[in-house]
């Protein structure tokens, strides 16, 4: 009976681990993408803010 308790516990310990590590893992790297897109959304912004003011200029010349 001692053999059983051991086994599932050594199992059990081993699954924890394993999903330990698989969530630390997937947590870094969406917060570094999440990161990223956020960036790229912010560049992609103000590019647009300094079309649209090219835009503003060419429209109000003569």
């Amino acid at each position: 009976m001692e053999g059983w308790i051991n086994f599932w516990g050594a199992l059990l310990l081993v699954t924890l681990s394993i999903y330990t590590v698989l969530v630390l893992y997937v947590s870094i790297g969406g917060v570094a993408d999440i990161r990223g897109m956020f960036k790229s959304l912010s560049e992609d912004e103000n590019s647009e803010d300094s079309e649209s003011q090219e835009l503003d200029k060419e429209s109000s010349e003569p």
